[in-house]
């Protein structure tokens, strides 16, 4: 009976960790030919466990070396229940306390402490090697765990052992499978006539026999092609198991430890995550800001920088004190994947020794900031250190961007989509709680101080404009993206339908919606355009050249230099200006390749189109061409304007004329 709960093994090198796993399943998971002869354990080795009452679970068996913490970390990441090896030949070791560390730190919380080589000392040195692991589990992740001698030699110890371990299985409910399917990889092999292997243990999630899955991060996609758990070929693999996953399409170059083997499309690679991170209360010293360290998450080890996310005013050197937990970002020297949270280990980059860790609790996270943005990453890292449910993770993960749309939303998340849609309907009855308003339709969200900050930029920037250009009827809701959205890459990515959110500022009196120039533009509330002389002048005379100028058509270059001629002196800037306001009220046109074209002269050459046809029965170019005396330029630009406004169809060459145009 496949039970899915992983075991795994803890403890210094060379107290017996590997020939106790070997007394329990009769398997030597020192599988290398230097493994056998140096005698240590340099690889994580697995192997099946039948216990007693007939269920099979797993046993993850770790390296006791220092040199080889990494391979510890990555072999405890996902383990249910811990085996703290201690000899009583030794007692308490260095790595004994390392790796109880780390346990805890990766959230293990039940287990069983087991002093081995009980065959090699006497009565009064095992007295003292169970009271040393009495003291080193109290106030551990262990505390109150069972601590049993054993030998692997004798067999004394282990038929309790494994009862013990069925009492902690059973006092466990099942992993659930909820999830999009992840499986941090950590082992890979090639098997002949197979090809790629990849070995792990379900984080969650079920992966069926044929399934689609991505690799993280190397961002290959590839298909399930047969799926093995302890040897044995099955159907399906869920949260809490052991898993082979044999990927076609896929090389052993492709892939490796660290990486992860994931529901495909279901996952974002990140290099920005918001933690909660405790420095052990043994640690020699705090955790710095900006501190570089390896970080260790599933089985991936990568170099970071430590950002604290809460620091004093004018205090440069701030730290997370020994025994101290505080919010804090882990911004990483590569891409990563990681589950909402997922516990982590960090260790001193040198010289190496573990320092603290805790929870990812928002694993693609926009990096802070200044101090404002820190200070609100601070509140969003907190709330969900208190409220990690589905709804408080969307919300967090809204405040984090400031505003965005559901399907990128959704795609954060890393939620399956029922799970999704259950905590969107959740935060959806609880927007004023969450601080969230939604609109366009409620496809969109943004939080309130994002809300607030957009408006203030909107307004600013439109009765700046204003000032410059005070004869605009609105700007243009481009030109006030690209001004809200300057410099936030993040945010502008993910940024939700601007005019939504535009008209959702607008209703609430934050500014008004007009059309000009056949578009929808926006001004500052209360504004009314201003026209001096000046300007009226210019645009009358532009106008009126551009009327008398026909079909010799003039550009905005050409302006300058007529109005120079008049005496007046005119700017690059007063002629756009001029020539927005004749496009947004008096219907002046552009050609394409920036001849103007206005009103009047476009009905001369309606009018000169349908004398065309009725005597040629068509429009061309090249009639058009000889008809007005212009060049072949304008006249196939004067027919593809006409065709674009419903005023001409073309047949190959020719246009037939279908209603005239004012």
């Amino acid at each position: 009976m496949e039970h899915p709960f992983v075991f795994g093994t803890a403890g210094h090198i060379d107290h017996g960790k590997t020939a106790l796993v070997r007394a329990l399943t009769g398997i030597d998971c020192d599988r290398l030919e230097e493994e056998k002869r140096r005698g240590i354990t340099i690889e994580l080795g697995f192997a099946p466990l039948t216990l007693p009452c007939g269920k099979t679970v797993s046993i993850v068996d770790v390296p006791g070396h220092e040199r080889f913490i990494r391979r510890m970390a990555a072999g405890a990441c996902g383990v249910d229940a811990a085996i703290l090896v201690i000899a009583a030949t030794e007692g308490v070791m260095p790595q004994t306390r390392e790796h109880l560390d780390v346990l805890g730190l990766l959230g293990v919380r039940a287990g069983v402490a087991v002093v081995t080589k009980t065959d090699l000392v006497d009565a009064e040195t095992l007295s003292l090697a169970l009271e040393e692991a009495s003291e080193i589990i109290r106030g551990s992740c262990l505390e109150g765990s069972s601590i049993i001698p054993a030998s692997a030699v004798s067999g004394e110890g282990i038929q309790l052992l494994l009862r013990k371990m069925e009492e902690l299985t059973a006092g466990f409910p099942p992993r659930k499978a909820e999830g999009p399917f992840f499986m941090p990889i950590d082992r890979v092999f090639a098997k002949k006539g197979l090809g790629a292997v990849a070995t792990g243990t379900c984080y969650a999630g079920k992966l069926a026999s044929g399934g689609e899955v991505e690799i993280m991060c190397a961002g290959i996609a590839a298909k399930a092609r047969s799926l093995q758990t302890h040897g044995a070929e099955v159907k399906t693999v869920s949260a809490g198991q052991r898993a082979a996953v044999n990927l076609s399409g896929v090389s052993v170059s492709q892939i490796k430890r660290g990486g992860a083997v994931c529901a495909r499309g279901a996952f974002t690679p990140s290099r920005c995550m918001n933690v909660s991170l405790r420095a052990l209360a043994q640690a020699p010293k705090g955790v710095a800001h900006w501190q570089r360290v390896h970080l260790y998450a599933g089985t991936a080890e990568i170099n970071a920088r430590v950002s604290l996310l809460k620091m004093e005013d004018g205090k440069k050197n701030a730290v997370i004190a020994p025994g101290e937990e505080a919010p804090a970002q882990l911004l990483l020297e590569e891409d990563a994947v990681a589950q909402a949270g997922q516990h982590f280990v960090i260790r001193f980059y040198s010289p190496p020794a573990t320092i603290g860790g805790g929870r990812i609790l928002l694993p693609n996270a926009v990096a802070a900031k200044g101090r404002v943005s820190r200070k609100k990453k601070a509140g969003i890292t907190e709330k969900l250190a208190r409220d990690s449910s589905p709804q408080a993770l969307l919300a967090a993960i809204i405040h984090d961007r400031g505003a965005l749309n559901s399907a990128v939303l959704f795609k954060l998340s890393q939620m399956e989509e029922g799970a999704f849609e259950a905590g969107l309907k959740a935060l959806r009855a609880n927007l004023n709680f969450y601080g969230i308003t939604a609109f366009g339709a409620g496809r969109n969200f943004i939080c309130k101080d994002e809300l607030e900050r957009i408006t203030s930029s909107l307004r600013g920037f439109l009765l700046e404009f204003h000032k410059k250009n005070p004869e605009a009827a609105g700007a243009e809701g481009e030109k006030l993206y690209a001004k809200v959205y300057e410099g936030r890459g993040a945010e502008k990515a993910a940024a939700p339908d601007f005019k939504d959110l535009l008209h959702t500022i607008a209703a609430s009196g934050g500014l008004e919606e007009v059309e000009a120039r056949g578009k929808t533009c926006y001004r500052a509330a209360g504004f009314t355009p201003h026209i001096d002389k000046k300007f009226m002048f210019i645009v009358e005379f532009i106008q009126n050249a551009c009327e008398k100028a026909g079909f010799n058509f003039l550009k905005a270059d050409d302006l300058r230099e007529k109005l120079s001629e008049a005496g007046v002196s005119v700017s690059p800037a007063q002629i756009k200006s001029a020539l927005d306001y004749l496009h947004e009220n008096l219907n002046l046109k552009t050609l394409e390749g920036g001849a103007l074209f206005p009103p009047r002269v476009r009905e001369e050459a309606v009018k000169l189109m349908a004398s065309l046809e009725k005597t040629e029965g068509a429009v061309t170019a090249a009639s058009l061409r000889s008809a007005a005396g212009i060049n072949r330029k304008h006249s196939v630009a004067i027919l593809d304007f006409f065709d674009a406004q419903g005023v001409t169809k073309r047949t190959g060459d020719k246009r037939i004329l279908l209603k005239n145009m004012n």
